[in-house]
């Protein structure tokens, strides 16, 4: 069996090791063997510590890679190989790819947990259908600092709340309806903005006021002080949207008080909680749809893996196309200094330590 090298982790909480003895796959008939370039680690929003929202971090992009090395949980088991955002070339095909070819330069989230196909690793395997092919107007840094955020929105907006996102390039007219985001200034919460304005709503969008001016930067009509109390904030959204809205997509993964009060003063018939908390113990509101997004069950078995995937496959394209017309745009990052596995180890602990303040991407090699 042919062999590679890569991050292993033998034990929850174990330091990484590089090892050079993990095995190298082969495409399914509609796989793709990929070469990692660049993969992301997402920012900090406080010290390791505070891992106290537990399962919640499963869909949120996130303390990812962080919470899996230190707890194991996300992994399909130990010895794992980690990771979740990347950005790589495509150096084999199955016998059946049509949109996938050798060379291609690709970027998604993985499927989280399963060691085959994650990206701490020289290559590892993508399902065609998940993955999206990178346009010119991004970076292949940016480009590894976009899938999981991206496809987490996308849940959030479209799958949970029935939202129509149109093909790029068709022009959609403004609706008289808002939407409204709490954790605007994270990367959820950026395309998450976008994707609804592509959809046509305006956006209401929480954050501290410190970064609001970010916020409208990403495409938010209004903000409003994420940093207030769950009445204060839904007084605020009524005074912003007139109750003119049906949805409240939780970018955060803990602001469902929040978000049951704002539902409160929606006028709508029906009314929409998306969130990615997916293991907080409590319960919507009568009259309101509620819809927690697993991302992280992306390729497994199960009726939630299969209602991810097909999804996935779904909106993929149609993202994609976004993407590449500018309609949704990257989140700025942070590139790490150095190349390679040695240098992954160093992010993940700078990440870690709460040094960083955005999206850091780190090269583990070279084209």
């Amino acid at each position: 069996m042919a062999t590679q090298k890569g991050l292993l982790l033998e034990k929850a909480g174990n330091p990484f090791k590089i090892v050079d003895h993990l095995p190298r796959s082969t495409p399914g008939p509609k796989q793709a063997l990929v070469k990692p370039i660049f993969v992301a680690i997402n920012p900090v929003y406080a010290a390791l510590g505070r891992f106290r929202y537990s399962m919640s971090i499963c869909s949120c992009s996130s303390r990812r890679e962080v919470f899996m090395h230190q707890t194991g949980m996300l992994t399909m088991g130990m010895p794992a190989v980690l990771g979740s955002d990347f950005s790589g070339v495509v150096v084999e095909t199955g016998s059946q790819c049509t949109r996938l070819s050798k060379g291609d330069v690709v970027y998604a989230t993985s499927n989280m947990g399963q060691n085959l196909y994650s990206p701490f690793q020289e290559t590892f395997l993508v399902d065609e259908a998940s993955v999206f092919k990178k346009s010119d107007n991004i970076s292949a840094e940016q480009a590894a600092a976009t899938g999981v955020g991206l496809l987490t929105a996308a849940f959030g907006v479209l799958v949970g709340a029935n939202g129509t996102l149109p093909e790029a390039g068709t022009k959609v007219p403004k609706r008289d309806e808002w939407l409204v985001v709490l954790g605007g200034s994270g990367t959820v919460g950026h395309f998450g903005i976008q994707i609804a304005r592509a959809c046509g709503y305006k956006v209401a969008a929480s954050c501290s006021t410190s970064n609001s001016s970010k916020v409208l930067a990403s495409g938010a009509d209004a903000t409003f002080n994420s940093r207030a109390s769950p009445a204060d904030q839904a007084a605020e959204v009524k005074s912003i949207t007139g109750g003119n809205f049906a949805v409240v997509f939780d970018a955060s993964a803990v602001a469902h008080e929040a978000a049951f009060k704002i539902l409160e003063q929606s006028s709508a018939g029906t009314k929409y909680f998306t969130t990615t908390d997916v293991a907080g113990k409590y319960t919507a509101p009568d009259g309101v749809r509620e819809y927690r997004v697993r991302v992280g069950e992306l390729g497994r078995d199960g009726d939630i893996g299969k209602h991810v995937t097909e999804e996935t496959a779904k909106w993929t394209p149609v993202l994609a196309g976004h993407i590449a017309k500018g309609t949704i745009t990257p989140v700025e990052i942070e590139v790490h200094s150095g190349t390679g596995w040695q240098a992954l180890i160093e992010a993940i602990k700078y990440y870690a330590e709460g040094k960083a303040k955005k999206k850091v991407v780190v090269r583990v090699q070279n084209d």
